[in-house]
């Protein structure tokens, strides 16, 4: 498997915001934040960049996670501070065409965001194929409409908790 995680894939996602790329399908990456443990945390973050990256590079889409980036700026273990983090991220939600739900589980915060897009008819794209029926319970408790959700199995590496490290996993059996 080719991997597009090389030494320096994450310069190459900064650098996606000095391109024209920004005229993209703008795509919210969904996905896990909250953890126990700091490394968990840490990985979560480094996930979603992972994400953002894969959105951008395979699927051609300009990707927006800001529980990438935030955790840096504001502390999510201060309510006040989450509050501020969770209502951009919203507000990020509302101004994009789809959203991305990735890993393969959901926590509070994604189903916070889930319900957000079902209440705006929001395409949403699944990765992972036990996560799916959960999405749909959430849509349907939120009165949205599960019309609006697929299954992408052929990006089935955005439904990877640790994207980044499978990727280099598999290009180092090659």
């Amino acid at each position: 498997m080719e991997t597009i995680f090389t030494e320096n894939w994450e310069q190459r996602l900064e650098m996606q915001f000095l391109k024209n790329g920004r005229c993209r399908k703008r795509a919210y990456i969904c996905s896990p934040l909250s953890a126990e443990k700091d490394v968990d945390f840490l990985r979560n973050m480094h996930s979603a960049r992972a994400y953002m990256y894969y959105a951008f590079e395979k699927m051609e889409m300009y990707a927006r996670a800001p529980h990438a980036y935030l955790p840096m700026l504001l502390c999510d273990r201060i309510p006040s501070e989450r509050d501020l983090a969770l209502n951009f991220g919203l507000s990020l939600l509302e101004n994009s065409e789809i959203i991305l739900i990735c890993g393969n589980r959901l926590s509070s915060g994604m189903k916070g965001e889930i319900a957000y897009a079902a209440w705006f008819q929001m395409p949403m794209v699944v990765f992972d194929e036990g996560l799916y029926p959960e999405v749909q319970k959430e849509i349907m408790e939120h009165g949205g409409n599960q019309q609006c959700v697929q299954l992408d199995r052929e990006n089935y590496v955005m439904g990877f908790s640790t994207p980044v490290t499978y990727l280099e996993n598999a290009a180092m059996l090659k």
